[in-house]
């Protein structure tokens, strides 16, 4: 179990700063960023702070994927971790589950639930039964019912499909994954995928080809494997989009290896850390996984205090991160 010592030493801050942190003493003054970072360790950590039991409420985070898919999800990884910041924060009893112990849930006594990630309207509907006050965050399986904050992902994948066309790029690819939710493994269709096939389809200055959708798994092994098979085409698409930046990540890989990094042009969506440091630096979509995270709490602990159960939503824009992957090309 962590204790303020480990805190201390990690966060490399005096014992009583971490202590008083913790405790929200109002007399203590330090930079905001010490503040945060003393936080984001105890997250990380998983300190649980003592408080009277009269006094704490309780908090479920339900992360949509498994605890082990999670390790290799840096996008669902930090957007949880966000969430559970803002929540130790307040000084609340948080328990914490996944796709692989969902359904203990129904047995814990529980003020209010944040849930990460895509569910199904089955699973939504009992889990509102279970506890009125309830957030989604990143997808809303019924936004009639339901409050939620997402991401413009249809406007973040149309910033980059367009920046393609204005580099003179027409016929793009996309490398995408499909999703399942629920206990009956509903198929989600990503809105990256919609938006691209919409746009390729009716765009004047595009040229669409069935063959170049290829579709996986979000992970880079899905980009390394079908970029490899996109290779064995002589007409090759000059771009292609990519889901997401770990799938762009195995598509560099094939690339690299096939000498072809200077003649396919590559974006991705996440803007995760790595995606600045790959060769070539990745054109991406940035997403606020800290903020979403935040603010989806914020409003389930505003709707806490005052007992609202209407419905909000909310939709956080997207921000284009153009760098070196994209090639211009001349347009005849």
């Amino acid at each position: 179990m962590a204790t303020l010592k480990d805190i201390a030493s990690k966060a490399k801050v005096s014992l009583a700063t971490v202590s008083r942190i913790l405790n929200e003493d109002p007399t203590l003054s330090v930079r905001e960023e010490t503040r945060q970072l003393v936080w984001d360790v105890a997250t990380e950590l998983d300190y649980k702070i003592k408080r009277k039991v009269s006094d704490v409420k309780t908090i479920a985070i339900i992360q949509w994927i498994a605890s082990d898919e999670e390790e290799h999800d840096p996008y669902y990884f930090e957007l949880r971790r966000s969430v559970e910041s803002f929540w130790i924060n307040k000084n609340v009893n948080i328990k914490r589950f996944y796709k692989d112990n969902m359904t203990a849930v129904f047995d814990e006594k529980i003020d209010g639930i944040v849930c990460v990630g895509k569910f199904a309207i089955q699973q939504a509907e009992r889990l509102q039964k279970h506890c009125q006050h309830i957030i989604f965050v990143d997808s809303n399986p019924n936004p009639s019912k339901y409050s939620s904050v997402v991401h413009d992902i249809k406007a973040g994948s149309m910033a980059l499909l367009e920046h393609l066309v204005a580099m003179g790029h027409s016929k793009i690819g996309y490398i995408g994954g499909r999703e399942y939710m629920g206990e009956a493994n509903e198929v989600y269709i990503d809105k990256r995928e919609r938006t691209y096939l919409r746009f390729m389809k009716e765009s004047p200055f595009t040229k669409f080809d069935e063959r170049f959708v290829l579709l996986g798994n979000f992970t880079a092994e899905t980009g390394y494997q079908k970029m490899k098979e996109a290779l064995q085409y002589d007409d090759l698409p000059t771009a292609f989009f990519c889901a997401s930046d770990t799938i762009a990540m195995g598509v560099l890989r094939a690339l690299g290896e096939a000498k072809m990094l200077d003649k396919v042009s590559l974006v991705g969506f996440n803007n995760i850390a790595a995606s600045m440091y790959l060769n070539p630096p990745l054109t991406t979509v940035e997403l606020d996984t800290r903020y979403m995270g935040t603010l989806a709490s914020s409003i389930l602990n505003l709707n806490m205090e005052t007992n609202n159960t209407r419905t909000t939503l909310t939709h956080i824009a997207t921000n284009l991160i153009i760098r070196e992957s994209v090639h211009k090309i001349k347009v005849y």
